[in-house]
């Protein structure tokens, strides 16, 4: 299948995030292999994504300004979530970072490879780490 506008729209949940790592031979699993999610890419141009660890750690406390440094940390640890503008650029798509649960991913452009296995869209990226390559791969069921 090829990469369109069309074939990207809607909404897809998570079925797999690993990160596979040179010379590792298993892959990493940042947040489980039960991790849970939802990419969203609306036809205006805007799209939407969350990741979390399917078992999320209960906050200290009813509120999160009432909980305690640490469960807060460790709530942020276990979720990831993003929004912003989209654009195909070939066979990639580039997600225009405006708002994040990551300050760092703030303002930032986020290229991902995409493809289609057995009607799945797969999400991949490149990373250098620590002298090495970690590659993400996100695969994702059309909702």
């Amino acid at each position: 299948m090829s990469v369109t506008r069309e074939s990207l729209l809607g909404a897809w949940t998570l079925v797999e995030w690993r990160i596979d790592i040179d010379g590792a031979l298993n892959p990493a699993w940042p947040f489980g292999r039960d991790a849970t999610g939802l990419i969203v890419y609306a036809p205006s141009g805007w799209m939407s994504a969350t990741l979390s660890e399917r078992q999320r750690t209960p906050l200290s406390a009813a509120s999160v300004r009432q909980a305690d440094e640490r469960s807060r940390a460790r709530a942020m640890s276990e979720y990831l979530a993003y929004t912003g503008r989209w654009t195909l650029a070939g066979d990639s798509v580039v997600h225009e970072i405006a708002e994040s649960l990551n300050p760092v991913l703030l303002g930032t452009r986020q290229v991902r490879s995409v493809s289609f296995e057995a009607g799945d869209l797969v999400l991949s990226a490149v990373e250098s780490a620590g002298g090495g390559r970690r590659t993400h791969r996100l695969r994702w069921r059309r909702s």
